[in-house]
């Protein structure tokens, strides 16, 4: 069936779970050997500019940075987190919108989810049919999003009045703007959540 207007879609969204320490930590030794350690950088021009977020209160320089390829990545590093005698705090940050230093972490791993979009395959999959979604990456901005779906004549049912955020970002913060009173927060619109954690998929 030909969609002639705008339909609302859910969203499906890849999003990360971590556990942040803001205990001061050097990195483990081990983290050398594992088979993602060619996409973890130490190098101080890196991560000083991973020091701070659009709030711009605090400075808290991350031990390492990490540009995942894929969720697998990610959860090998949390599995590698899980297993060490100390606990290696982690955090993630899509484009640093947080006001309030949410994704610092001292001394501990930055997760770079931006690193995630740049792979060979479309991590904005828009389906049609009598139920239209969107399945997304956390790391996609809304505008990239609302591109997608408009291309089909479709659109999300609840944006954020900014649209240079990314998905996973709102949601972590439930997703509200002036259309929440019609379709709830985004989070309200979302029909399941892909969470990494240290188990692989």
């Amino acid at each position: 069936m030909e969609l002639s207007r705008h339909s609302s879609i859910i969203l499906s969204i890849t999003i990360v779970t971590t556990f942040v320490s803001f205990v001061k930590s050097s990195l483990p030794q081990g983290l050398q050997t594992l088979n993602i350690s060619s996409e973890i950088s130490t190098d101080p021009n890196i991560t000083a500019s991973f020091a701070t977020d659009f709030g711009n209160l605090f400075n808290c320089t991350p031990g390492a940075v990490f540009y995942p390829s894929s969720p697998n990545d990610i959860a090998t590093l949390i599995r590698f987190s899980y297993t060490s005698s100390k606990p290696l705090p982690i955090s993630q940050r899509g484009r640093g919108h947080s006001t309030y230093g949410q994704t610092l972490v001292p001394d501990g791993i930055l997760i770079d989810m931006s690193s995630l979009g740049h792979t060979n395959y479309s991590r904005i999959n828009v389906t049609e049919g009598p139920f239209p979604y969107a399945d997304v990456g956390a790391e996609q901005l809304w505008i990239d999003v609302l591109n997608a779906t408009l291309k089909r004549d479709l659109m999300p049912r609840m944006l954020t009045d900014y649209l240079y955020l990314t998905v996973g970002g709102t949601l972590s913060n439930a997703g509200i703007s002036g259309q929440e009173f019609k379709q709830g927060p985004q989070i309200s619109n979302v029909y399941e959540l892909d969470v990494v954690t240290g188990t692989y998929i």
